[in-house]
């Protein structure tokens, strides 16, 4: 009987692994590319394998990797691009809206301090791809979600059925148009729904996905250009499981305080956000005052119109949501902020290089490949100060 050698194994099983691959990147550059989530004919072979003898995950699931993130990173891992559905990079590169699960396996140190990756975001289980749970906390901060069920699908609903409504789901609302006659768009990003119960909770979810909507031509990527430009709900959907943060917050030492948030900009802070272009620049205007670390809410009214390559900056309707100061996967900061909110000076920040753990483009990459004392200059403080800043407030 022919016998391979381990060589020639091993090579059949990168061959096709790349196969699989190629078929799936044809399968989502075809017309019929929205099969794959939602339940589309053919699409149930992508990510389950059909009997648990054939190595599924589990009975309930028959997956066809370890488990549900590790699954979704077959097709969501490698070098990001604007273009590429990457959200986790082998090198910080993935600069999406929602950042790069690279920065959860990345602890930095320094000098007097230290920056833990298990902070860097939310922790999904992806055991494929060296993700583990987090270490330190057992619930999600403001809520009872156990840490141990923490995956892709504890937010986004792979099968984008989670919809109100009776009408059919057709299409992803992930970037804004309209649905055919009788039918309705879906949730953006996937995400849960109300009524959608995530793996391992003991509720379901009340409030509804948030409308936003992402440049389809640039669907991965954030710019002050090119970003997601956010209608109204995301700091509502945020608490289906954060539910006691919003509005109540908590300070590291643990005592409790209260930021505004899916509360309208009053006339002060529009004024403040519309001039401020860096610390030592409040002579900006509205037409050009969007900047890509501080987005914002629309606000109900203009989520008919959202254009993801705005540069307007903020109005009566607007309103400051979660993700205005986090990322929703993961960034190079502490509790997945968009910036160092330890540091005076964001030329201060870490990671830093000389920092322990820092390797190729880490620095650069923190802050999607802006250098702050280029673009901002050195005496930068905290991008708190785009709306608490000394701009007069009329």
């Amino acid at each position: 009987m022919f016998k391979r050698t381990h060589k020639e194994s091993f090579f059949l099983r990168d061959l096709s692994i790349l196969l699989f691959r190629l078929a799936l990147v044809c399968a989502i550059s075809s017309p019929a590319a929205a099969a794959v989530h939602d339940g589309g004919v053919g699409a149930c072979s992508y990510c389950h394998v059909h009997h648990s003898e054939s190595g599924g995950s589990g009975p309930s699931l028959l997956l066809s990797a370890s488990g549900p993130s590790s699954l979704c990173l077959n097709c969501h891992y490698g070098a990001g691009s604007p273009t590429t559905a990457s959200v986790m990079s082998p090198d910080g590169s993935a600069m999406t809206p929602g950042g790069d699960f690279y920065w959860l396996n990345k602890d930095f140190t320094w000098s007097g301090g230290s920056s833990p990756g298990t902070s860097h975001g939310h922790n999904v289980l992806a055991v494929d791809y060296g993700l583990d749970l987090d270490s330190v906390r057992t619930e999600a901060p403001g809520g009872t979600y156990p840490s141990g069920s923490m995956s892709c699908i504890s937010c986004h609903d792979p099968h984008g059925r989670s919809r109100s409504g009776s009408a059919a789901v057709s299409g992803s609302g992930s970037y804004g148009g309209t649905a055919p006659g009788g039918a309705m768009l879906g949730n953006y990003r996937l995400l849960g729904g109300v009524g959608y119960q995530p793996p391992g909770a003991t509720f379901s979810f009340v409030n509804p996905a948030p409308v936003a909507a992402q440049n389809p031509l640039l669907p991965f990527g954030e710019t002050d250009v090119s970003h997601v430009d956010y209608g109204s709900g995301m700091s509502d959907w945020c608490a289906n499981c954060h539910f006691s943060y919003l509005p109540t917050h908590a300070n590291t030492d643990g005592s409790a305080f209260k930021h505004s948030s899916d509360v309208q900009m009053q006339t002060g802070k529009i004024n403040r956000y519309n001039r401020y272009v860096s610390t030592d620049d409040l002579l900006g205007t509205s037409v050009t005052a969007y900047l890509q670390f501080v987005p914002f809410e629309r606000g109900p009214g203009s989520t008919g119109t959202l254009d993801p390559t705005s540069t307007q900056g903020v109005d009566s309707n607007s309103q400051v949501m979660c993700l205005t100061c986090h990322r929703a996967h993961g960034s190079a900061f502490r509790v997945g902020a968009r910036w160092d909110m330890d540091a005076t000076l964001l030329v201060d920040s870490h990671p830093a290089n000389g920092d322990g753990g820092v390797v190729g483009n880490d620095v650069l990459n923190s802050y999607y490949g802006r250098d702050i004392a280029t673009d901002f200059g050195v005496g930068q403080k905290q991008f708190c100060d785009k709306c608490h800043n000394n701009v007069p407030p009329h």
